[in-house]
């Protein structure tokens, strides 16, 4: 029994030696990590923008305002899915990861989605981190069938038509209108195509067409564009200005041109057509040129210096004067003689 008491006194002395002389590397003690909260990611403020405008859908931006605050986060991502108001269907869905982030900081996210034009969302958004939903919220998109598809995006307006009469031949008259078109934009225009037409008020039928094309407008300038139609006479039109971006018709505008007038009796409320002589209303030898317009060349209007003639004399007032007179001298003379 002693010598196990021995045995085991020496162990420990050996086992003393050797941490003495080999140091305190021989004993392993695991480090500590500090602790480190988990990380928490919630949603501060989503912004919703169209990035491009079609006939048929809309992409949409969503940028999501998140607040950091903890410890690092893993793996974190943000998912956005699009339900449908009126059917409840999921209609699109999109997915972004979310950087690693110290705590207390704003981020912002970003993720693009396509969604029809003429329906309303619920745009619902999740936040996840480590595999766990941290927050979510939904924002509702509605009303995106009054954006402008891109391709229609012009600046362009009219501001008037000037319809002139250039000449009449066979029952036929050349109808000029110059046509006033704005860039409201703030750059320059694309040269855009021109149709005009005529078509008979009564019956729709197309009387004339024709095409030019808008040239590149300055911002806040106007261009005058004129054409020449051909319609027969003595009947009514609706002169119609199409404006079109390669094979897209951008805008359209209308304007009467009355050949056929009629109005309104005052006694018996009847309507009566007014018959006009077209061939009144021509400006003869008048060269159309694109920009200017027919009374830009005309010259100064001369005041008429009136002239002054004199009134003859109503006849009869010379014979009442002499007799006036004889009656006088003989009345003279005898009380004279007298």
């Amino acid at each position: 029994m002693k010598r196990i008491y021995v045995i085991l006194l020496a162990s420990i002395l050996i086992v003393s030696l050797l941490i003495l002389v080999i140091g305190k590397d021989v004993i392993f003690i695991p480090e500590q990590k500090p602790y480190e909260p988990p990380s928490y990611l919630t949603i501060r403020e989503v912004d919703v923008k169209p990035v491009d405008v079609t006939d048929s859908f809309v992409d949409i931006n969503i940028s999501a305002y998140l607040n950091h605050a903890g410890g690092k986060s893993k793996n974190a991502s943000m998912i956005i899915r699009a339900i449908n108001r009126d059917t409840g269907l999921l209609i699109s869905q999109g997915s972004t990861s979310i950087p690693e982030t110290e705590f207390d900081k704003t981020i912002t996210v970003n993720q693009n989605l396509r969604i029809d034009r003429d329906k309303n969302y619920e745009l619902r958004i999740f936040l996840f981190d480590n595999g766990s939903v941290t927050d979510s919220g939904a924002i509702n998109v509605q009303g995106l069938s009054v954006l402008t598809p891109k391709s229609k995006d012009n600046k362009i307006i009219m501001n008037n038509i000037d319809f002139i009469v250039s000449g009449v031949d066979a029952s036929r008259v050349s109808i000029n209108p110059d046509i006033y078109l704005e860039n409201t934009g703030t750059d320059i225009s694309n040269n855009l195509k021109l149709i005009v037409k005529a078509r008979e008020a009564d019956s729709n039928l197309l009387a004339d067409k024709t095409s030019s094309e808008t040239g590149e407008i300055n911002s806040e300038a106007t261009a005058i564009k004129t054409v020449q139609l051909k319609v027969p006479d003595k009947y009514n039109y609706m002169v119609i200005v199409e404006l079109w971006n390669d094979d897209i018709l951008t805008n359209r505008w209308e304007r009467p041109v009355l050949l056929a007038p009629t109005k309104t009796l005052p006694k018996e409320s009847q309507e009566k057509k007014v018959s006009i002589e077209v061939s009144k209303f021509v400006r003869e030898g008048q060269e159309i040129v694109p920009g200017v317009t027919p009374a830009m060349t005309q010259p100064p209007y001369a005041i008429p210096v009136p002239t002054y003639t004199q009134a003859p004399k109503e006849p009869g007032f010379e014979i009442l004067s002499a007799i006036v007179a004889i009656t006088l001298i003989l009345i003279f003379r005898r009380y004279k003689n007298g």
